[in-house]
């Protein structure tokens, strides 16, 4: 190869050679041969001669391999490995150990920190991390198996109950169908639920609806529902004699879910609708049997509504069960975004529409009461006379004249007593030659010692005892009577023809229909036709009442009644409980009964009174407290003889009769069409217009007429010494007008606002805008 010589080299062991690379040279210099090229390559590819032997490399008849390497220029390597440096002191591997040694370090650090962090990550687990429980969702709801909470959630609010709180904590199992939109679960052996899921079952009203269905496969097992009042206001369900707004504030023991009357838990309108401040709406089916609870504890909810279907309560269910079937639960929730547009949309989908409006002398002017009557009261020619001359000299020429009770010959006889009223129909027509209409109120009872009884009991009219072969019996406050068979087409025909006749002869104007609560119903009663629930005997008589009154006819006249279910199509006058007025406490159950009407469907609301016959008037100030919020209702009635009090009380109460017909009436009428499209009520909560405002939710004593009258009555006694009345009104943005100081007040936002009335005062506010701006500066 050029520039160098080729000498033949034999091989020599490793060993040998690692010890001859530390061998002395002739100078004396240690030469590191280990750094010498081995083995000359050629320019080959591959480096063989194409023998597959290195070129360069031969093998002797030993088997010695011969290396023939290019010769070295030794002066050079020394002149390359001079050093001052002891060669034997050289650590040939050092480079490679600085190289590595920080390499092991980090990769230790790493693997200890990972180490730390899997402990730490695994201790946290193990602490905080939870399971979460077995649970089925559909929709926007969740059931939690074990606990059997249900949750429904929209936006930011969570509805929370508990569910199938009857059944025994075993594990349940799906069944068919579940799907995307159903939900069927098992718990074998004790009951099925299944949860149907329909957003948005009425197109475009932005519902989302799930209908829980419960059936038990056992004859004694009931089901129960619970929902928390603790994070949400509930309203709606029943009228009551101690009513609250919101729900929570008062109690309800268990009581099977029936029209009563003032004693019992329930009063006479029960319909099974409830709302939420979340924007939730519960409508239980008219043919469970159901149980209702307010306020009783829940483990896991704290106070709850509870619903419950129950068909063995201490074997004493007033719910019929003829062929002996397992309780059934069934009940529909719907959310939207809010409480006003969730009970729009489910009134407008869910409720009749009323056919037409109640006539508008009713809603003008009012309703003058004869007193309540006791079980041995009784009324006569001579009294009611008295009571129309007297209303006529005191200034009230309008407005109809109701005879209450205690009028015929025996409770149930549909006529005049001729003993007590010698000229019955000469009396109508001088109280009418007063101005006044003249109304008599009927109920469905007949005494056992009635002439009625006796030709009822032969026609098969009256409502049968468990072995329907005599008329059931039931104690009213007038004593022990039937009642009439409200399911039989017969009875109500012929109930009918004795109310013609007895108008006919005595030229009454209409009637007023009151009692026809379920409650009333004898113990395993037996009608014509089957009632699922005792309630449709309310429903039958209302229906009655409405088709004797005939509104639909231009001559037609109101209906008055006390008692309804599921009876929202007929635009009846619906009596408040009768009450009495001892204290302010009296008063402050007035409006939340008022406002609960109107969401469950009953916008035509009359405030009523207990005021027994012979019985001192109330007190000034109660009066005319009550008598105020009266005014501002759709319809006034006024059993108490105001011609007992003072001038200037007359006079006062004149104001107000006449305020309710110039500005109320007017304002009522104009509604109407809202009653008509939306079902919207007339007198409304605070919540109406502010419906995500706590402060509106929770407020009971202050209502809307419409959405552009406030009204604040005065519900406490002014104090001693002070010549007004003081509270608080909770105004909406806008720019509303006082009417007592004829003043604006600018709302930039919701605000409490301090008032103050006279005992001639109500503070009461109107809008002139919706929402108040702050106006730009001028340029």
């Amino acid at each position: 190869m050029a520039n160098s010589s080729s000498r033949n080299y034999q091989y020599i062991p490793l060993k040998t050679m690692i010890a001859m690379s530390k061998s002395p040279d002739d100078a004396g210099n240690v030469v590191n041969t280990t750094l010498l090229p081995s083995i000359l390559v050629t320019d080959d590819s591959d480096g063989t001669d194409g023998t597959g032997h290195h070129q360069g490399a031969t093998t002797d008849p030993d088997g010695m391999v011969n290396l023939d390497l290019q010769e070295v220029d030794l002066n050079e390597i020394r002149r390359r490995t001079q050093s001052s440096i002891d060669p034997d002191k050289i650590d040939i591997g050092y480079p490679i150990k600085i190289l590595k040694t920080p390499r092991e370090i980090k990769i230790k650090l790493v693997v200890v920190t990972l180490f730390l962090i899997i402990i730490a990550v695994t201790t946290c687990v193990l602490i905080f991390y939870v399971e979460e429980p077995l649970h089925f969702d559909i929709g926007h709801a969740t059931l939690y198996v074990d606990s059997k909470l249900f949750e429904l959630r929209h936006d930011n609010r969570v509805t929370r109950g508990q569910i199938g709180l009857r059944i025994p904590n075993v594990l349940p199992s799906t069944c068919a169908p579940s799907n995307k939109n159903t939900l069927c679960v098992e718990w074998n052996g004790y009951a099925q639920l299944r949860v149907d899921w329909d957003e948005d079952p009425i197109k475009s009203t932005h519902l989302d609806c799930y209908k829980v269905s419960w059936v038990s496969y056992l004859n004694d097992l009931s089901h129960r529902d619970c929902y928390s009042l603790t994070n949400a206001h509930w309203y709606g369900g029943a009228e009551v004699m101690d009513q609250n707004w919101p729900l929570e504030k008062g109690d309800l023991l268990r009581s099977a879910y029936l029209t009563g009357n003032e004693v019992y838990e329930f009063g006479p309108v029960a319909e099974r609708y409830w709302i939420s401040s979340h924007g939730v709406a519960i409508r239980v089916d008219k043919d469970s049997p159901l149980y209702v609870s307010v306020n009783m504890v829940n483990s896991e909810l704290g106070k709850a509504l509870c619903f419950e279907a129950d068909y063995s309560y201490d074997n004493k269910s007033p719910y019929p069960n003829a062929n002996n079937s397992n309780a059934q639960l069934e009940y529909t929730m719907c959310f939207s975004k809010d409480v006003k547009t969730v009970h729009r949309n489910m009134t407008v989908n869910y409720l009749s529409k009323p056919a037409v409006l109640p006539g508008e002398s009713i809603l003008t002017y009012p309703t003058w009461s004869t007193p309540s009557c006791g079980e041995n009261d009784y009324i006569d020619q001579t009294g009611i006379l008295e009571m129309a001359k007297a209303l006529n000299q005191s200034g009230f020429q309008k407005g109809t004249l109701e005879i209450r009770c205690g009028y015929s010959s025996k409770e149930g006889d549909l006529d005049f007593a001729k003993s007590r009223f010698i000229d019955s129909a000469g009396m109508i027509a001088q109280i009418k030659d007063y101005g006044f209409k003249v109304a008599v109120s009927v109920n469905p009872f007949a005494n056992v010692d009635s002439k009625r009884f006796q030709v009822g009991v032969m026609n098969n009219y009256w409502v049968k005892e468990a072995r329907g072969e005599a008329p059931g019996l039931s104690r009213w406050n007038r004593g022990i009577a039937s009642l009439l068979d409200t399911s039989s087409s017969n009875a109500v025909d012929w109930f009918s023809s004795k109310l013609d006749s007895f108008q006919q002869y005595s030229g009454l104007d209409y009637f007023t229909f009151d009692y026809g609560e379920a409650k009333y119903l004898p113990i395993d009663y037996k009608t014509k036709q089957l009632l699922r629930n005792p309630c449709d005997y309310t429903t039958n008589y209302a229906n009655m009442a409405y088709k004797k009154g005939n509104p639909e006819n231009e001559k037609g006249n109101p209906t008055v009644v006390r008692s309804v279910f599921l009876n929202q199509n007929i635009s009846a006058i619906v009596q408040t409980i009768p009450k009495s007025l001892n204290n302010s406490d009296d008063l402050k159950t007035i409006i939340p009964t008022v406002l609960t009407l109107g969401i469950v469907g009953y916008p035509y609301v009359m405030l009523d009174m207990a005021f027994p016959l012979n019985a001192t008037v109330p007190p000034k100030e109660l009066f005319l407290r009550w008598l105020q919020i009266s005014a501002f209702l759709p319809a006034m009635k006024i059993p108490v003889p105001i011609w007992e009090y003072d001038e200037d009380t007359v006079r006062i109460i004149k104001n107000w009769i006449n305020f309710h017909q110039d500005t109320i009436a007017p304002k009522v009428a104009s509604l109407g069409s809202s009653v008509m499209t939306y079902r919207d009520p007339i007198i409304r909560p605070m919540w109406w217009m502010l419906p995500d405002d706590e402060n509106a939710q929770n407020c009971d004593s202050q209502f809307l007429i419409g959405d552009d009258i406030i009204v604040a009555p005065i519900l406490d006694l002014i104090e001693s010494g002070k010549s007004k009345a003081s509270r608080q009104v909770y105004l909406p943005a806008g720019v509303w007008v006082n009417q007592l100081t004829d003043q604006q007040q600018k709302v930039e936002k919701p605000d409490w606002y301090d008032v103050e009335a006279s005992l001639e005062e109500v503070p009461y506010f109107t809008r002139i805008t919706k929402g108040y701006q702050t106006p730009s500066p001028e340029r």
